[in-house]
């Protein structure tokens, strides 16, 4: 069972153009984590997968009308070290088919805890973690 550290309920937009997003939040600490946040991916690629009931369309379906994406903070994570903590998530996403293919359609990306704190999660301090690559974007570019 997928049990993210938070779930963000977000609602963008004025006026009568609103929309809701969701995410998924994980804690990556690096190095003692990288095995655990592997693990949560994998886990929430499950969730991803799960045919519905009556074995058509995704079981999240009934729940929501998109996929929540998928945001890793990291914590414990000095501003040099984030090339190196992203590039292990995007390691630990390769080398598991389901994660991959999750994240090929799924928004997803990863910041640290200060900036998160410092300048807001709409600032570009995420660093995208699918085949989107790129460069640092508020987590709603992602």
């Amino acid at each position: 069972m997928y049990r993210p550290a938070a779930h963000l309920a977000y609602t963008a937009g004025t006026g009568d153009e609103r929309h809701r997003l969701r995410a998924f939040i994980e804690r990556h600490r690096p190095g003692a984590g990288d095995e655990q946040t592997a693990a949560q991916l994998a886990a929430c690629a499950r969730v991803w997968e799960q045919a519905g009931e009556d074995g058509s369309g995704r079981a999240w379906e009934r729940r929501w009308r998109s996929f929540p994406w998928l945001l890793v903070v990291l914590v414990g994570t000095a501003a040099a070290g984030v090339r190196g903590a992203v590039a292990d998530l995007r390691l630990a996403a390769e080398e598991n088919p389901a994660v991959a293919d999750m994240l090929t359609v799924v928004p997803a990306g990863a910041a640290r805890i200060e900036d998160l704190v410092q300048r807001g999660p709409s600032a570009p301090i995420w660093h995208p973690l699918g085949g989107r690559g790129g460069w640092a974007c508020g987590w709603t570019e992602l």
